[in-house]
């Protein structure tokens, strides 16, 4: 791609990871802190947990090239429950997410990771918004409070108008106006003009020139 910086080809083309891509790449090099050329400025590295779909949603904007189905990217911490390395905690606000299934992720016959397949509900009904949760198997994704993984939070297929919108709530906090500030070569106004003097000085009149004549 002729004329094309690497930095900017993820603006250019979507970020659509494949689930052994997801796994054997992009988590590893988010764990060791290796340069993603590119696509490490479409993945945020924020805790979601405890966050609701559309609190992120209006933080971050959607991947380039996937605005309808409003895709973002995170590589964050799924924490575990006080006492248990096993159940993950899915409250979120006043939803909860609800795993819908769990798929072993293989690559030449060898499990590299697995994906759990997340639906965000809210009173036992489907919001409209998903994500799939990618973990592989390297120790280092293991931490004192959970397990490092890379999530892709994104719009169901047939999300209701509702979704939708909070995944255009982006947008209003790029329209807010900046703020203005007074230009520092704005030309100063010039002084005012002094006050006159009500006391002025007295100007005596000129005194005549007396001239004597001496006669002899």
């Amino acid at each position: 791609m002729e004329g094309l910086d690497v930095d900017d080809v993820f603006h250019h083309y979507r970020l659509c990871p494949t689930e052994v891509e997801a796994v054997t790449y992009y988590l590893p090099r988010l764990l060791s802190g290796e340069t993603l050329h590119g696509a490490d400025k479409l993945i945020h590295r924020v805790e979601i947990s405890g966050c609701e779909p559309k609190d992120l949603a209006a933080r971050y904007a959607p991947a380039p090239q996937a605005v309808s189905s409003g895709d973002r990217f995170f590589f964050t911490t799924c924490k575990s429950k006080r006492g248990s390395n096993l159940q993950s905690v899915r409250g979120a606000g006043a939803g909860t997410w609800s795993i819908q299934k769990t798929t072993e992720i293989c690559h030449a016959g060898v499990k590299v990771g697995e994906v759990k397949n997340l639906s965000f509900k809210k009173k036992g009904k489907s919001t409209g918004w998903v994500m799939e949760e990618y973990r592989c198997l390297l120790p280092e994704a293991t931490v004192s409070d959970g397990v490092k993984v890379f999530c892709k939070m994104h719009l169901a297929q047939h999300a209701p108008d509702a979704a939708r919108q909070e995944s255009e709530a982006y947008k209003l906090q790029q329209q807010q106006p900046e703020a203005v500030t007074p230009s520092t070569h704005a030309q100063k106004r010039p002084p005012p003009a002094a006050a006159a003097d009500p006391h002025p000085p007295l100007t005596l009149p000129p005194q005549p020139t007396i001239t004597r004549t001496i006669c002899w």
